[in-house]
């Protein structure tokens, strides 16, 4: 297994490995496995058989479950290539990057910086940009930034105010927004000394650039530091931002561009073009969901020019910023200038810029047609389907509408609660961290919304609406995917049978089986372990799950099986579609947007 790349011009057809600096595409391609560097089918192919856990099974109540990954936009998988290439060339060459003195050291250390160049290289930054990795994600980058321009707020809400208000007029930030942030690019702003205006979108439901280039003229704001802080990607909808475009307006008015690339960034290019009157000035980005990315610290891509702590000291102190201390003077300090080294106190994270590293390899490696078409692809088939079902809506207003109306709507983390335990497929109910963005999709207006908030200050968090999320991944296999949309549409059809086995916690949200319902259903002949899993030792558990599979017909695959054994369970439940439900005496009953 090969070393970490310098900085040089990528292969014409594969890119240039972080784990190799002087090997031939064909060489990498042999040891990686993948025979044609130009079939986009063997490079997939090639991932899948990397993926750790892909054959994984886990026990449901409706018994063992091949786990189906479908949450790729909350966190990626990891790699064997990847794990192994640590296990093997990395950890026991480990060592502090801190010297270069001893062998550890300075290997350490080379593979340190190859791996940061490397990002770099991928992302188009230039000798006028900063990379800074920072905590576990995009919200730790944001959160960095804030405090290299020196809006990152002292502890408390009363200091805070109390420094904003001896601030003057024109040393304040303005941070422009957008209207379908993170919570992390959004709250932490709030929570910083600048002045946050929200940019609503227009009819189209993108970004409102008029709005946008209003806001930016605006009187008040003359003088003042000007920044936009924009997500790429809405990690709802999966709608993209012209980040050129707004990257010309806020240039065109003196604001700096920043972009928050979490969502799109394991599956767009990103070119920074710093400097440009359509580049980016900062760039946040989580590698932790790119494929193979799991373990990878947050990155900061930024241009230089937004550093404010120059003729100050870093903005963490510790070892590794300082060329000079002493024990009697500390105006006797020497930082480090480069801003590189001076933001990188204490011992780095060194495995997981490695890895981080290698994760962009594999990204490029993929490459961005064949991510690209293949999920273009996915999202228009599943689209095309999903439509047709007057059962399943996409996320917009028909849902609270509907739900007024009292044509309730499952709950998003039911639905996600039965996808896991009948089909074994990971998705993600709530509303992904992005509030704001969910008033607007689902049409909540003020007074709905203070209402909900009153429930959940006096306790009951599971009356807050949302959705369920799943990802439809470049590297789905074709039965993967048709598994994953027949699973939706059969919650569709029947998942209110399923709502008398599951206790709705009010408190919470989560939705827990309910033991003693096995009587309700056909498990106990069909699926045998909703009573028997709760009595058995993980050994003994398994003897029954292999038993039990032993019992399908041959030639059926899992998927099939499950498909199957989920609708004989479904038409042996009564249809509760009118089943009243008493709720809690502290619960709004207008609050209950959804089936219990």
């Amino acid at each position: 297994m090969p070393s970490l790349p310098d900085a040089a011009p990528a292969p014409s057809v594969t890119p240039a490995d972080p784990t190799a600096d002087a090997m031939s595409a064909a060489t990498l391609l042999h040891l990686i496995g993948a025979t044609e560097a130009t079939s986009s089918d063997s490079k997939i192919s090639w991932l899948r058989s990397q993926l750790i856990g892909k054959d994984a099974e886990f026990y449901t109540p409706f018994g063992r479950r091949l786990l189906t990954y479908a949450d790729q936009t909350a966190s990626g998988r990891s790699l064997h290539y990847i794990e192994d290439y640590i296990l093997n060339e990395v950890l026991p060459f480990y060592g502090n990057t801190h010297t270069e003195d001893s062998h550890v050291g300075g290997k350490t250390t080379r593979l340190v910086h190859k791996a940061a160049r490397y990002v770099k290289r991928c992302t188009g930054a230039g000798p006028g940009d900063a990379l800074i990795f920072s905590g576990a994600g995009a919200t730790a980058a944001i959160k960095r930034l804030q405090e290299l321009i020196g809006v990152s707020p002292p502890c408390g809400a009363g200091t805070r105010e109390r420094v904003k208000a001896g601030m003057r007029e024109e040393e304040r930030w303005v941070v422009f927004v957008g209207p379908y942030e993170h919570h992390s690019n959004l709250l932490s702003w709030r929570q910083s000394l600048a002045e946050v205006v929200e940019i609503g979108v227009d009819e189209d439901g993108l970004v409102d650039v008029g709005a946008l280039r209003r806001a930016l003229g605006s009187p008040e704001y003359a003088n003042r530091p000007m920044l936009g802080s924009f997500s790429a990607c809405s990690n709802v909808t999966g709608i993209l931002t012209d980040t050129r475009e707004l990257a010309r307006v806020l240039h065109q008015h003196g604001a700096f561009a920043c972009f928050d690339f979490a969502a799109s960034g394991p599956y767009v290019k990103i070119d920074m073009k710093s400097g440009e009157i359509d580049g980016y000035d900062a760039v946040f980005l989580s590698p932790h969901k790119f494929v193979g990315g799991p373990g990878t610290p947050g990155i900061l891509l930024m241009n230089k020019s937004l550093y404010r702590l120059n003729a100050q000291p870093p903005s963490t102190c510790g070892g590794g910023t300082v060329a000079y201390v002493n024990g009697f003077n500390e105006e006797d300090t020497l930082y480090y200038e480069d801003i590189e080294e001076r933001e990188d106190a204490g011992t780095p994270p060194i495995i997981q810029k490695i890895r981080a590293s290698l994760a962009f390899w594999v990204k490029e490696y993929i490459g961005y047609d064949t991510m690209g078409l293949r999920e273009r692809v996915y999202s228009e088939m599943a689209m095309k389907r999903l439509l047709q079902n007057p059962n399943v809506k996409p996320v917009s207003d028909t849902l609270l509408e509907n739900a007024r109306r009292k044509q309730l709507p499952l709950h998003g983390r039911f639905v996600t609660r039965l996808l896991n335990d009948l089909f074994g497929i990971q998705a993600r109910g709530g509303c992904a961290c992005a509030g704001p963005y969910g008033h607007i999709l689902l049409n909540v207006d003020n007074e709905l919304s203070l209402h909900i908030r009153s429930a959940i200050l006096k306790g009951y968090s599971g009356l807050k609406p949302g959705w369920t999320r799943l990802s439809f991944s470049y590297y789905l296999s074709k039965e993967e995917f048709r598994f994953i949309l027949s699973a939706i549409e059969f919650v569709a059809a029947y998942g209110h049978r399923f709502l008398p086995l599951y206790r709705f916690d009010w408190i919470s949200g989560s939705w827990t089986f309910r033991k003693q319902a096995v009587k309700y259903h056909i498990m106990m002949e069909e699926l045998s372990l909703g009573t028997e899993v709760s009595k058995l030792q993980n050994d003994q558990q398994a003897k029954v799950a292999d038993k039990l599979d032993m019992k399908t017909e041959a030639g059926h695959s899992k998927f099939e099986r499950y498909l199957e054994s989920a609708k004989k369970i479904a038409l042996s439940l009564p249809d509760v579609s009118n089943q009243i439900v008493s709720i809690p005496k502290g619960v709004d009953p207008d609050l209950v947007l959804f089936h219990v």
